[in-house]
């Protein structure tokens, strides 16, 4: 995978994180985290681009530029990732129901990683 590839994959997790998605411990086929985002389990990376090619493939017209927002910068995307690791942390210390102590620890584990992603 190229780092054009790789930043487009995180820009799409942060967008889904920004949109108040919440980042699930189990992983898509295509190794993005999987998310839980208006009451569906969404991968950000396969799902919202299956959706937009159906979407284009429907109208059968040719594709259109679409405007999209400015990406956040890198310090933008740590900054809310790291939020969102302080809040969970925050919670397990009240946690008593291990399995919910693992979800979130898991939880942390990829936004770990996710901050890794970002420095490389």
């Amino acid at each position: 995978m190229n780092g054009k590839e790789t930043d487009n994959k995180i820009q799409k997790i942060t967008k889904l994180l920004e949109k108040g998605g919440t980042m699930l411990a189990t992983h898509h086929e295509c190794g993005a985290p999987l998310f839980r985002y208006q009451g569906k389990t969404v991968c950000p990376v396969c799902d919202f681009q299956e959706k937009q090619e159906v979407k284009q493939e429907k109208k059968q017209e040719p594709p259109q530029k679409i405007q999209t927002p400015q990406a956040p910068s890198s310090q933008e995307i740590n900054r809310i990732i790291m939020g969102k690791i302080q809040n969970i942390a925050a919670s397990l210390e009240a946690e008593t129901d291990l399995a919910r102590v693992k979800v979130k620890m898991e939880c942390i584990e990829q936004g770990i990683r996710i901050l890794k992603l970002l420095k490389d």
